[in-house]
């Protein structure tokens, strides 16, 4: 039977069930259309084969090569599979395994205290069990919490690159003999490594088994042992092995693979469980119909059961923007699916599926910086607007991204010469005579980036200057901070085991670090700056006591006096930006510090000039999401536009994104901006449109839990009396 025989149809509502008639995006048969970094489902007919076979899914971007999809979620690409058996009943048996060697009831679930657990018997035969992972396993991690009796010498081991009882590598744990790796060839074990690390016997144990990079890295509790991987090693399954006679509990177990986040992928579908039964719902064959199956992040679907039949299977799937490399798919790029035996391609077993992509207006995709600072929106002189982020989580890329038409359509520019430094952790970054000054913290250093803006006179949308070394030193958590002196000196202020501050010379160099507080007990963290009149750096940041704090830098280089402008901000790392970006009015000297207390609330006060400090107001009754996805940030942002400050935030109950206008020294009520979202970041600037009206533009997340894809911008208007 041909593939015009057979039919197919596209679903754009992920949500909908396996086997109801709804949530289609258009007819049987017919190409639809889909947004980008939107999960879709396609449903497809095959004709059954006389030989039973397994089915992968190929796509095809505008006509191109043919490529095999893997399996990777969305919008986080999550390789971890985690086995707990503490809720499962006493006596059943251990669902997902495979017994490869050994008894049938060997794997099963016996009570114990104070949750049940995994328990491995040997029985007289041994036991080699395997736990098929949803994806392949070139390099994996492999980590278990096991115990042994008291009797017996065997202990047990972990298995890895199993291909057949007679093929397979291994990590035996004894607990008088230590560890050994060994290889099974062709049913004969051959000695890797060894290594005297005994354990005690009927105490828990923590092991864990990691290939990567070539390297073995096996650890057992706070031992560790490394060994060159054997390049015949196969990308195989993972299991459990126990010897004759031996007995092993395990009270849990979490198989990782390696996460991509590709252009297209297959993910995980909501509304049914992989391998869900389905029924006949496309009518482009007149073959019996037998049932086939809904897939949810899997990469082979199984074979069907009977020759001269059709049967349809469901893919859910996803097409990014921004994917690793980066790659970018654009309005309109063609894909095409279908599904083949990876045993004998190239012929098609199923209708060949086409779909075309629209980007959403306003849709970035991408990753958003994990602590930001100020990253954009700017806008130029010609009305172009700036945005700094990531391609991928997988992918940690330094990304200007640019949009010409207000935000609508936004375009990574100057890509061949990003900054080589990734990973971005701690960024932030200021507009200065088309320029965006840059500072860019990791684990163990800070550097400056400059951008130079389309409307740069010479060289517009191009790095001016990347990766150079700002200062070295090993962080406890990134956090970092940059202001731009009108004389082209820049200061910044980082966290390394405490706050320093560097101040580059107009001439390029860098001065030695200069601790903020020294003989301080307390550790200061979250620092925030700005540079106002006089070319004074205002100076906020949070220390591990619960204080929010307040200094000045002079232009003469004299740090003022320390002042505190709260306390109960919270104690824990997840405080540790309880700052927001600073808001100044350039007119009227006025900064504004807004910060987060450790009931969620929003406050801020105001510092004019040299003045004391306001009375503080507190921005909203609200609590506010804090430290998502690790930012160790509350998200929200203030600005001033000149006439009144006004707030984002995320409200820590909805996740919606809520405003807050100054009226007369009185914060407004919370207004609806954004909801039926899970909101994890916001930042904002005030920009004019084409049409002449100011705005709030910012950049949300609007809940890519760590992953990508789900970067927005949107606009508040702003008022005018």
């Amino acid at each position: 039977m041909s593939e015009s025989d057979l039919a197919y149809r596209v679903r754009s509502d992920i949500a909908a069930p396996l086997n109801g008639d709804s949530g289609w995006a258009a007819g049987i048969g017919t190409p639809a259309v889909v947004e980008v970094d939107r999960p879709f489902r396609v449903r497809m007919e095959v004709a059954a084969s006389p030989d039973p076979r397994r089915y992968a899914l190929q796509a095809r971007r505008n006509g191109g090569e043919w490529e095999t999809l893997e399996a990777h979620d969305f919008p986080y690409p999550n390789r971890e599979l985690e086995l707990q058996f503490g809720e499962q009943a006493p006596g059943s048996p251990a669902a997902g395994w495979t017994i490869a060697a050994g008894a049938a009831g060997s794997l099963a679930i016996v009570e114990d205290a104070p949750s049940n657990v995994l328990r491995a018997s040997g029985d007289a035969g041994g036991l080699l069990a395997i736990y098929p992972a949803p994806w392949p396993l070139p390099e994996f991690s492999i980590a278990t919490r096991f115990r042994v009796p008291s009797s017996g010498s065997g202990g047990f081991a972990m298995l890895f690159g199993f291909v057949d009882e007679d093929n397979y590598g291994l990590v035996r744990f004894q607990p008088e003999n230590g560890i050994r790796i060994e290889r099974i060839v062709d049913g004969r074990p051959v000695l890797l490594a060894q290594r005297s690390t005994g354990f005690a016997r009927n105490v828990w144990q923590d092991a864990e088994i990691e290939l990567e990079g070539g390297t073995i890295q096996i650890t057992l509790g706070d031992e560790e042992a490394n060994l060159q991987a054997p390049l015949s090693i196969p990308a195989g399954e993972v299991g459990i092995a126990v010897a004759a006679g031996e007995v092993v509990d395990i009270d849990e177990l979490t198989i990782e693979g390696v996460a991509r986040t590709p252009g297209v992928s297959i993910v995980a579908a909501p509304a049914y469980d992989n391998g869900t039964a389905t029924t006949d719902l496309l009518d482009g064959t007149s073959l019996p119909f037998v049932s086939a199956t809904g897939i949810s992040l899997r990469e082979l679907a199984p074979s069907l059961d009977r020759a001269d039949s059709h049967g349809e299977f469901e893919w859910p799937l996803v097409i990014r923007r921004f994917a690793d490399g980066p790659l970018l798919n654009e309005n309109g790029d063609r894909f095409e699916f279908r599904m083949i035996d990876p045993a004998s391609p190239p012929a098609s077993a199923s209708a060949i599926a086409k779909v075309s992509i629209t980007v959403p207006p306003g849709h970035l995709g991408g990753t958003f910086v994990e602590t930001p600072g100020r990253i954009g929106p700017w806008q130029t002189a010609n009305g172009d607007l700036y945005f700094i982020m990531e391609p991928t989580e997988t992918d940690n890329k330094f990304m200007m991204v640019k949009s010409s038409d207000g935000g609508r359509s936004w375009q990574e520019v100057d890509g061949a010469n990003r900054p080589a430094t990734g990973d971005l952790e701690a960024v932030d970054g200021r507009r200065v005579d088309r320029r965006i000054h840059i500072i860019h913290q990791v684990t163990e250093s800070v550097s400056y980036h400059v951008f130079r803006t389309s409307d740069h006179p010479t060289h517009p949308d191009s790095w001016e200057l990347v990766d150079e070394v700002a200062a070295r030193a090993d962080a406890i958590a990134q956090a970092a901070t940059i202001a731009v002196r009108s004389n082209g000196s820049v200061v910044s202020v980082f966290l390394a085991e405490r706050l320093y501050y560097v101040v580059r010379a107009p001439d390029g160099t860098w001065s030695a670090p200069v601790e903020l507080d020294p003989g301080e007990r307390f550790i200061n963290t979250g620092p925030q700056a700005i540079v106002g009149r006089d070319d004074v750096v205002h100076l906020a940041y949070a220390s591990d006591d619960g204080g929010i704090w307040y200094r000045r830098l002079l232009a003469d280089g004299t740090l003022t006096q320390r002042w505190q402008i709260a306390g109960a901000a919270g104690t824990s790392r997840a405080d540790y930006g309880a700052v927001l970006p600073l808001a100044y009015d350039a007119q009227t000297d006025m900064l504004t510090i807004a910060y987060r207390l450790s009931d969620g609330m929003l406050w801020e006060r105001q510092i004019q000039g040299g003045s004391e400090p306001t009375q503080p107001r507190r921005i909203s009754d609200r609590p506010v999401v804090t430290d998502a996805v690790d930012s160790q940030q509350p998200a929200g942002d203030i600005t001033h536009d000149g006439n009144s400050l006004i707030a984002l935030f995320v409200d820590n109950e909805t996740r919606s994104i809520f405003s807050s206008v100054l009226v007369n020294n009185r914060w407004q009520t919370p207004r609806l901006e954004i909801d039926e979202i899970e909101g994890s970041w916001v930042r904002g600037n005030i920009i004019r449109r084409h049409d002449g009206q100011l705005v709030y533009g910012y950049v949300y997340d609007a809940g890519s839990q760590g992953g990508a894809g789900r970067n927005e911008y949107a606009e508040l208007v702003l008022e005018r009396e």
